[in-house]
């Protein structure tokens, strides 16, 4: 069990921690004071690992390699998160690391403390037998979770665990997406990893069919989540639950949806026929955010009291519109053209800010480069690769796939041969990110291009193979060419065995997915 942090301890200097609000799998919340600005805030710190972290053995430093991979993971997608300015996610003000007094050190998220209710408290306090709450409630609430979704979506970040605990209601009646940081960090990306053993990130209640087969996890795998929490909100129960005949794993996977109408009459069809598309097993086949909100907002209307009360009555903030423009597009151009000069101080800057972790900084200035280099095709494929490498270790895969794979192509098209480390290095990135983003067939031509084209000796990318061709599996499993999927990770059986070890976690979760693959 984690001890509790000290009452008058301050983080950073300022930051005054008080009293345990809850607790979860991985994370405390307290409730804090910003002593410099003199208000109140939460204060979020990841829980201590409970692994023993004894011996020097390759397992052991497996381990701590994890932590130290989370730890970096936590604070870079805090910092992705914290960008976020939409009235629907809760205000990030400061993160860092804190050393406790016998050594170890903690992460810690202050946030704006909000004052609301849960949707799993609402709902535990509803009889829908006796009173069911208004259409337009869940509506506006669906609606809300939807303007979240469209925005984050944009920016390819995927929440993974949108259930009743972790949305909130508050004054206002504005709905709050909580635990971005944590769900992403639990997540570690849209793939189960090598060093990830059976991890399968979300709550089996409202998780989708990819989640519950462990493949890639994109934005629909939100939008099944929230049709399973819209489903709840309209009927009182989720679409799925355990029965005699089948597993809730079973139904996710295999059960057609069942209709919210046969449960309540005064669903509007509109609904019914959207929850029938969020709830679909084809991924392809659901909804954008986007979509799900210009349904939901024409039910939002009328009042939605009753349930929380008039002050938390979520159809109110639709008085203006909720769901957040797109951001403007940068001009193609502006600026003089970049100088030598100019352009080896921006390759030197970035490195220097890539080196210290602020991925963002470095984003913005190849972001401003790029737009002054159309003069200099030079400059510009430089500036282009450096931009698709900066925004993928951000996690904006979208847009590092676009420019990696063109930077890739541009390389081919200007004489490189294709076991150029540059074009080698597009194609390794370009084929993550595409994997990333849950677009198998370019990730399967990159990844392929990538391995077939590496030397055989070449030291510097051989595990890089390896995790590539693990993905390459993954990506046939999404497919849904499971036999293909088996037969790669089986012969990378032998390899993970020499390169890892017979005992490492990277075998044993290998053998995991193939377990995983058999079962389909």
């Amino acid at each position: 069990m984690t001890p509790e942090v000290e009452p008058e301890h301050l983080l950073s200097g300022r930051y005054r921690v008080d009293a345990l609000l809850g607790r979860g799998g991985m994370s405390e919340v307290y409730h804090g004071h910003d002593e410099r600005l003199d208000r109140a805030i939460a204060i979020k710190m990841l829980r201590q690992p409970t692994h023993a972290r004894t011996g020097d053995g390759p397992e052991a430093q497996e381990l701590l390699d994890a932590q130290q991979r989370d730890r970096a993971r936590f604070l870079r997608e805090i910092r992705t998160a914290a960008q976020l300015e939409h009235p629907g996610t809760p205000a990030v003000y400061d993160t860092g690391i804190d050393e406790q007094p016998d050594g170890s050190t903690r992460i810690w998220l202050v946030m704006q403390l909000l004052r609301g209710s849960t949707l799993e408290g609402l709902l535990d306090r509803t009889d829908y037998e006796a009173a069911p709450p208004p259409i337009s409630w869940a509506a506006a609430i669906g609606a809300q979770i939807a303007a979240v979704l469209a925005d984050v979506h944009r920016v390819d970040i995927v929440h993974r665990d949108i259930k009743p605990a972790n949305i909130m209601v508050i004054d206002g009646g504005v709905v709050k997406v909580l635990d971005f940081g944590i769900a992403i960090l639990r997540g570690a990306g849209a793939l189960p990893r090598l060093t990830q053993v059976d991890r399968t990130v979300g709550t089996p209640t409202y998780m989708s069919p990819e989640q519950h087969l462990g493949r890639a996890v994109t934005a629909a795998s939100d939008i099944y989540s929230l049709g399973c929490l819209m489903f709840e909100l309209l009927t009182g129960d989720p679409p799925f639950l355990d029965t005699p005949n089948a597993s809730l794993r079973a139904h996710h996977i295999q059960s057609p949806a069942p209709s919210a109408r046969a449960t309540r009459a005064d669903i509007p069809e509109p609904v019914e026929q959207l929850l029938h598309t969020m709830l679909a097993k084809d991924p392809d086949s659901r909804p954008s955010a986007e979509q799900v909100y210009r349904t939901l907002v024409t039910f939002t209307h009328t009042p939605g009291a009753g349930v929380g009360g008039a002050n938390r009555d979520p159809t109110r903030p639709f008085r203006t519109p909720l769901l957040a423009p797109p951001p403007p597009r940068q001009p193609a151009g502006g600026g003089a053209p970049l100088t030598d000069a100019e352009f080896e101080q921006i390759r030197v800057s970035v490195a220097a800010l890539l080196d210290s972790g602020d991925n963002t900084g470095a984003v913005r200035l190849l972001e401003a480069g790029l737009r002054r280099s159309s003069a200099n095709p030079f400059f510009e494929l430089e500036l282009q690769q450096l931009l698709g490498l900066a925004l993928f270790y951000v996690g904006e895969y979208r847009r590092a796939a676009a420019l990696l794979a063109g930077a890739g192509k541009r390389y081919r098209a200007g004489g490189l041969v294709a076991s150029h480390p540059r074009v080698l290095e597009c194609a390794y990135h370009a084929g993550h990110a595409y994997a990333e983003i849950g677009a198998p067939a370019p990730a399967l031509a990159h990844l392929r291009y990538f391995t077939s084209n590496v030397e055989a000796d070449d030291p510097d990318n051989a595990e890089r193979v390896l995790e590539s061709r693990f993905v390459i599996a993954q990506m046939l499993a999404t497919e849904q060419r499971t036999a293909e999927a088996r037969a790669v990770l089986e012969e990378l059986r032998p390899a993970f065995r020499i390169t890892y070890g017979p005992h490492s976690t990277h075998l044993i979760n290998l053998e995991r997915q193939i377990e995983r693959l058999r079962q389909v």
